[in-house]
């Protein structure tokens, strides 16, 4: 089987400038992320090409993990169908991303009804159903102006986990379940939301948001409970919220969109220590080196 695989010879981490917090001291530092790259993926035989959707993962053993979603999910049998793979760069999201064409024999069956977006494939399925890189652009064109948005001390950004805490009740009893909050000004909770899915939270943060319209998205910021890759960002920009919050890691997709669009992301949040991967101005450092 013939691999153009240019995409394997990636780096799957990242360095990135931070402000770390840490011990009631603010200080530059440097951090590792995880990269994190959509991959859209495309079956074709002699009679039919069928596009599969895009994929957020990090690079490398892209041939295998392209393999192991046909197999699984019963579009090939064994390696042998596959009878190439073609990995091109796009330009065409708002970020570089790859495509990549498998070339299939005649006798493997592409049936769009059966396998059209046959399985989910972004990192956290917020991206599913998202069937071409173009349909990835993020659906807001200006960036945040520096002054916009309101700004936190230290001292409440690291309130925000115990706040949310109190309201997931159901967390409190599973322990299998991720939330995502809206907090306003002086670092108080407006909202928060439960899912078994990260962008499952968000949506319905956004939905109650959309009921009540109490605060304009400006003037809040988002806790996410866990990693905060793409699909997450895509959804906080697409409202319009220059302050995210994640108490896990954001992957080096987010750390970039935050950057080119002005938003304050911080990760990391866990006891009195986080780090701002982007736009610290608006958080308000008693003590900063």
């Amino acid at each position: 089987m013939p691999i153009n695989d240019i995409s394997d010879k990636g780096t799957t981490t990242v360095r990135s400038r931070i402000v770390r917090f840490e011990e009631g001291r603010a200080f530059p530092d440097e951090d590792r992320l995880t990269v994190e790259e959509p991959l859209e993926i495309a079956v074709r035989n002699s009679k039919t090409t069928l596009p599969l959707g895009v994929a957020f993962r990090t690079p490398g053993e892209d041939e295998a993990l392209v393999l192991g979603m046909l197999f699984n999910e019963g579009i090939i049998s064994s390696p042998k169908d596959v009878l190439s793979m073609r990995f091109t760069q796009e330009k065409g999201a708002t970020m570089p991303a790859w495509r990549v064409m498998v070339r299939v024999a005649e006798n493997v069956t592409l049936e769009q009804e059966r396998h059209g977006r046959a399985f989910p494939i972004s990192s956290a399925c917020g991206a599913c159903g998202k069937s071409a890189l173009e349909s990835l652009r993020i659906p807001r064109e200006e960036r945040f102006r520096e002054s916009e948005g309101l700004s936190f001390s230290e001292a409440e950004v690291m309130g925000f986990p115990r706040k949310l805490l109190q309201r997931q009740s159901d967390f409190l009893r599973t322990g299998g379940l991720h939330a995502a909050a809206r907090f306003g000004a002086n670092g108080e909770i407006i909202a928060s939301a439960e899912d078994i899915g990260r962008h499952n939270a968000m949506d319905k943060l956004v939905g109650e948001w959309l009921k009540e319209a109490d605060v304009p998205w400006s003037e809040q910021a988002i806790l996410f409970s866990g990693r905060l890759g793409y699909d997450l960002m895509q959804k906080a920009l697409a409202v319009g919220c220059p302050f995210l919050v994640s108490i896990g890691a954001p992957s080096s997709f987010a750390v970039e969109l935050a950057n080119l669009f002005k938003v304050t992301l911080v990760g990391f949040l866990r006891g009195e220590r986080f780090n701002v991967y982007s736009c610290p101005q608006r958080i308000q450092f008693t003590e900063q080196s």
